[in-house]
């Protein structure tokens, strides 16, 4: 809210959701703190003389009333990446491995697959965990992989990639070449609420009876 020229008016903002006022620099704006100025909730009343007040909204506008129009100009959006503001439009978002599911194995009488899973990111980090699970069993993974900034009510594509490798002991430790499996998906990321993504992985066999794990993901905003 920019005051222009002589005078004043106050002005009514409401948000759909919270209100900050903000001090310093915000969309290429200076704004500063009037004391007459108050914040409740996702309701803004205050007063605008000659400089200028500025406020992040966690949400959309419902509605702004001003009692002078002719000496208030209103900024809405924002100037992303100016070294000068100390606001963010962006929030971290992280993606962790949380649990691995048997879904079908290479014969009951073989007991727990010994596992090596990649979780890999394409352009991101990759993480590595190792789990033993028995058949017809969930073990937790717990695993972070790695962690993006993304602009807010904005979202980012990434490929994902799950890689296993299992090598049953004691049989498979004399047969040579270790059984593996790959599946790729994309996942989208995003501010807001945490996304729970999963991912089915075949493990192939030479032997001719082939497995299947389940690899559950959750996309979490750090932010919030």
């Amino acid at each position: 809210m920019e005051g222009l020229g002589n005078g004043k008016s106050d002005y009514t903002i409401q948000a759909t959701g919270q209100v900050e006022k903000v001090e310093g620099r915000l969309g290429g704006v200076s704004v500063s703190k009037g004391q007459g100025d108050q914040v409740n909730g996702s309701t803004v009343n205050g007063t605008v003389w000659g400089q200028a007040d500025g406020y992040r909204l966690y949400g959309g506008i419902k509605k702004v009333d001003i009692e002078n129009p002719d000496h208030v100009q209103v900024h809405t959006g924002a100037i992303a990446g100016s070294p000068d503001d100390d606001w963010t439009d962006e929030c971290e978002v992280t993606v962790r491995a949380e649990k691995v599911e048997f879904i079908s194995g290479q014969g009951v009488g073989e007991g727990a697959l010994e596992l090596t899973i990649e979780h890999d990111i394409h352009g991101g980090q990759s993480e590595r965990t190792r789990v033993k699970l028995p058949t017809g069993s969930t073990q937790t993974l717990g695993a972070s992989i790695d962690n993006f900034k993304v602009p807010q009510g904005g979202s980012e594509n990434k490929l994902l990639t799950t890689k296993v490798t299992e090598r049953e002991p004691p049989s498979d430790w004399f047969t040579g070449r270790p059984d593996e499996g790959s599946n790729t998906m994309d996942i989208t990321l995003a501010c807001g609420p945490r996304g729970e993504v999963s991912q089915n992985v075949p493990i192939d066999s030479d032997r001719g009876n082939p497995g299947e794990i389940k690899v559950y993901y959750t996309i979490d905003d750090l932010s919030g």
